[in-house]
């Protein structure tokens, strides 16, 4: 089966907060340009290469995203889908946290799970929630604790 894992589970791994051991081993992650993007933008060279080294480790393939957003998705990465699933998913992330930043992102990963029946591995409270509203079956880790 495969998972889209989200960014915060290489960060974690990275910070030593989760071990490889950790993560369930009867799946096969994947994950989209959307992380890779946020890794790429880490300001310090010495922690983005550490990331983008857990990344490569552990991910096996880059899936497209189901929605093109302008100034964020990239053209060859990403389908023209109709962007029902994101807006309602990007609608509800923003109702939970006041609109944070990168809700953007959260929805298209979320999307791409939903749409492709991926599980998805995440450390984002609001994102787990959102996810199982939609029928995402979440694993691994949140707010800290195991078994999402």
């Amino acid at each position: 089966m495969e998972c889209m894992v989200d960014t915060c589970i290489i960060n974690w791994l990275v910070d030593g907060r989760i071990q490889t051991a950790d993560l369930p081993d009867d799946l096969e992650y994947v994950a989209t340009h959307i992380q890779v993007d946020e890794i790429s933008r880490t300001p310090d060279a010495e922690r983005r290469t550490r990331l983008l080294t857990k990344f490569a480790e552990r991910v096996a393939e880059c899936v497209p995203t189901e929605t093109a957003v302008l100034g964020v998705s990239r053209l060859n990465h990403c389908k023209l889908g109709s962007g029902t699933i994101y807006g309602a998913v990007k609608r509800q992330l923003d109702r939970r946290n006041g609109g944070k930043a990168n809700n953007t992102h959260d929805a298209l990963i979320a999307e791409v799970a939903i749409m492709n029946g991926y599980e998805l591995l995440t450390c984002d409270r609001d994102l787990v929630e959102v996810a199982r509203e939609h029928g995402v079956k979440v694993r691994g880790f949140t707010f800290g604790e195991r078994g999402a």
